[in-house]
């Protein structure tokens, strides 16, 4: 074997080849031979799986909210390609661009007897008409009628035309004829001068304090939504599931329309109890009628923090220190917050000390009994103090806390 030369310039059967041995065991196949082999099913296109629907920010299905007498419009997710929005950028917001992967288009369904086709990947389609087969010999062009049920389903097919599962069906209905044509091609207006209508609320007790807001009525509207964003992102992408809001938008309640003659709306938030708390308020209005709901567009972001506790009025108190059951050499303990009064503000944040060594860190949300876990060797003696503080300055030290780990 080691005199022999093989060449690998050729395509040829290597039994073939001169100085090739003759008789292999296991000869080189063929292409048409691990065609053979293949199992079924092979380089078949992947099955888009079941489309989802959109859902309000009542987590009701469905299609963008929208219904005109002879067109509805539909919108969907493909879920393909699903992944969590990158709350550090704005780039990969939802589904991260991938929604049409291996969806080459669509078909719509109406009633359970008719349907339109949908080329492409994209997940949204306005239905003027669809072709009725209750006859299949001889379908029907029918046009979306008012004043009408149109139930849907949706479901995805790939470059073979195999289709996946189909969408939970969703039931829209086209308004009367007459209807005020305005309700949907104009929305109501932005409320563009969303403002504080308090001071922000000193947060000095457990109970904190609310967020007053106001804005100039908008006409048309009959009542608005009020959202905060009480993370620290500023420019966050789309929610897939709720139309129009953004990632951690959380809703704090709706306000009626005013009375003729009154020009102001007024809302008051629930209260906030976290010294330091970033807000991201926003106003959009709403008009319901007998035709549906429209939404308008958000108010601009009125963004701030709650004033820290230390503002009203000074340092903390002197806090309290308990020790719950050691196991396993975890030194477990409880800190008392100081009472908030008329000269001493709540903390912000507590030190743990061991006979004058600081060996911990802990912060102070308002209203809570915050707790450290230390890791001591059995036999190890200690001897505890903690402290509170604020900007205002640093509380005097709680009684010590002394005593050896057991074994």
């Amino acid at each position: 074997m080691a005199d022999e030369k093989w060449n690998l310039n050729t395509t040829g059967d290597l039994t073939a080849e001169s100085g090739s041995p003759v008789g292999l065991v296991n000869p080189p196949r063929s292409a048409d031979q691990h065609a053979t082999d293949r199992p079924a099913g092979y380089g078949d296109q992947v099955v888009p799986p079941k489309p989802i629907w959109f859902t309000d920010t009542q987590g009701n299905p469905h299609s963008h909210g929208t219904a005109e007498p002879y067109k509805v419009l539909l919108f969907w997710r493909s879920n393909v390609g699903e992944r969590d929005a990158d709350l550090n950028s704005n780039y990969y917001m939802g589904v991260a661009g991938l929604q049409s992967v291996g969806v080459t288009g669509h078909r719509i369904t109406v009633n359970g007897i008719g349907d339109v086709h949908h080329p492409g990947g994209e997940t949204s389609v306005t239905i003027t008409g669809y072709t009725d087969r209750t006859d299949p010999a001889h379908p029907v062009w029918r046009l979306i009628e008012p004043d009408t049920d149109y139930t849907f389903t949706v479901a995805a097919h790939n470059q073979s035309y195999e289709y996946g599962l189909a969408s939970d069906p969703v039931t829209m209905h086209t308004p009367a004829l007459g209807y005020d044509q305005q309700h949907l091609t104009y929305a109501p207006k932005p409320p563009n001068d969303l403002d504080f209508a308090a001071p922000l609320p000193l947060v000095s007790s457990t109970v904190g304090g609310p967020i007053q807001l106001r804005w100039t009525k908008v006409p048309g509207a009959t009542s608005y939504e009020v959202f905060d964003n009480p993370t620290t992102a500023t420019n966050e992408g789309m929610d897939p599931a709720r139309i129009g809001l953004s990632q951690h938008d959380v809703k704090l309640g709706d306000a009626p329309q005013p009375a003729a003659g009154t020009s102001t709306v007024t809302f008051i938030t629930t209260n906030y109890t976290v010294p330091r708390q970033a807000f991201a308020l926003k106003v959009r209005a709403v008009r319901t009628d007998i035709n549906g709901t429209a939404y308008g567009a958000f108010s601009p972001t009125l963004r701030g923090h709650i004033p820290a506790a230390f503002h009203a009025p000074g340092k903390p108190g002197v806090p309290a220190l308990s020790e719950n059951p050691i196991v396993g050499g975890q030194v477990k303990l409880a800190l008392t917050a100081p009472p908030i009064d008329a000269t001493h503000g709540g903390p912000e944040w507590y030190a743990v000390y061991d006979a004058g060594s600081k060996v911990a860190n802990v912060p102070a949300p308002l209203g809570a009994a915050p707790q450290a876990t230390l890791h001591y060797a059995t036999g190890q003696n200690y001897s505890f103090t903690v402290v509170a503080g604020n900007t205002a300055g640093t509380s005097p030290a709680s009684d010590a806390l002394a005593d050896t780990v057991p074994a």
